[in-house]
């Protein structure tokens, strides 16, 4: 529970921050185009890609603003000048009706950078979008990199042999050759992500020893994650076929409805290929353009089992930024014995798991999918780094391993 308590800490600053899109704004993406797994931590310079889909199908005249953090998700005290080229600020104007489905929509698309809008600076960020009267409709986080310093990540067993067989042991070195670092214990902050999840991380200051350049940091008791368990997954890219891990799909109400099979508590290691908790667009019956011809279809989550006293359950992945809140709880059926939820979400391959909360709000999510250190997980390295006197933190280094090379 050591690892699980700090991820709740590292990035609480950042939940206040985000404001969470109305319902009928729905598919918000902002990461960096690759597939099968995205993230929203992309390198400095290299191109971002942002989308949404509007269910009110009308056309608005929606902005975007790009607002800069620290490395704690405080406001930046810099001007808008300094870390943009161009403007922070300005029209969405790629828009695109959807075609031929049931649910209409609009489609919203931006890429950053663009011939008004280049971010010039490395850190944290927020991408808030607003309506005609500017008021702030959602907003989304990311991170972009350089690269200035080496960063070396191996995933280990956990050296605590009563934690070796469900814990991940994340051992890095940061190469600082030909770059000059000043007082490193508490200008320097190293973090840790799992999952491209932003949301958590574990975070170091001072490396544990000293090599030349190099610079370890061990931490076999700190940097610790829970292996977990690999996604569940289905797909509803097919409207009339076949899709995997659906039980069966009705057209009802005018949208068609996807019952994925009911999912009981998982005690063993479930091995297969997951994309790490992302989803990716797909869909039989669109010919052109994914993003305005894909259906959105109500999905239908069902878990059967026991939870404790205040206990409460959550569907989460990276489709709803993996939050634990009213829209993605599972709520009892009597009649069946059964916790349900659904989703309205585009055509596509998800995957997904169940986490659940206590009655002090703390989430576990090992609670209904266990924890494996078998389990393939992908953890990336941030280097945060304010030099003395400066005005901002960078970011100087990254690097990043997956546990299918764990030793």
């Amino acid at each position: 529970m050591l690892a699980f308590s700090v991820l709740q800490i590292a990035n609480a600053q950042l939940q206040d921050l985000i404001v969470t899109p109305p319902y009928y704004i729905k598919t918000v993406k902002l990461d960096d185009g690759k597939q099968p797994v995205s993230s929203p931590i992309i390198q400095l310079g290299h191109r971002i890609h942002f989308s949404f889909d509007d269910l009110q199908a009308d056309e608005k005249e929606y902005s975007y603003k790009i607002l800069r953090f620290d490395e704690n998700w405080q406001p930046s005290i810099l001007n808008e000048s300094e870390y943009i080229d161009g403007f922070a600020s300005n029209i969405i104007t790629d828009i695109t009706s959807s075609t031929g489905t049931l649910q209409s929509y609009t489609h919203y698309n931006l890429v950053l950078p663009n011939d008004d809008t280049r971010i010039l600076l490395s850190g944290n960020y927020l991408l808030q979008v607003l309506d005609d009267d500017e008021n702030v409709v959602f907003s989304k986080p990311f991170i972009l990199y350089q690269k200035d310093i080496n960063v070396g990540v191996q995933v280990k067993w956990a050296t605590d042999v009563q934690l070796n067989d469900r814990m991940q042991f994340i051992d890095f070195s940061l190469y600082v050759s030909g770059y000059t670092i000043q007082n490193e214990s508490e200008n320097l902050l190293v973090k840790i992500f799992q999952n491209n999840d932003i949301n958590h991380s574990i975070n170091f200051r001072q490396p544990t020893f000293y090599k030349g350049a190099e610079w370890a940091y061990h931490y076999p008791h700190k940097a610790l994650f829970e292996g977990l368990n690999e996604f569940r997954r289905f797909e509803c890219k097919d409207v009339r076929g076949y899709n995997y891990g659906i039980s069966y799909k009705e057209l009802t109400d005018k949208l068609y409805d996807f019952y994925t099979y009911t999912a009981l508590p998982r005690t063993h290691y479930s091995y297969y290929k997951d994309i790490d908790g992302c989803y990716i667009l797909n869909s039989v019956q669109a010919y052109d353009d994914v993003n305005a011809e894909a259906e959105y279809v109500k999905v239908h989550f069902t878990y059967q089992g026991d939870l404790n006293d205040g206990e409460t359950i959550y569907v989460v992945g990276r489709f709803n930024d993996f939050t634990a809140d009213d829209s993605s709880r599972l709520n009892y059926n009597d009649e069946t014995g059964t916790y349900e939820n659904v989703q309205l979400l585009k055509q596509g391959y998800y995957d997904y798991m169940f986490v659940t909360k206590n009655a002090s709000g703390q989430i576990d999510r090992t609670a209904i999918e266990g924890s494996f250190a078998q389990t393939e997980n992908i953890y990336k390295v941030l280097v945060y780094y304010k030099a003395p006197g400066a005005r901002y933190t960078k970011i100087i280094g990254y690097g990043e391993a997956s546990s299918d090379d764990i030793r």
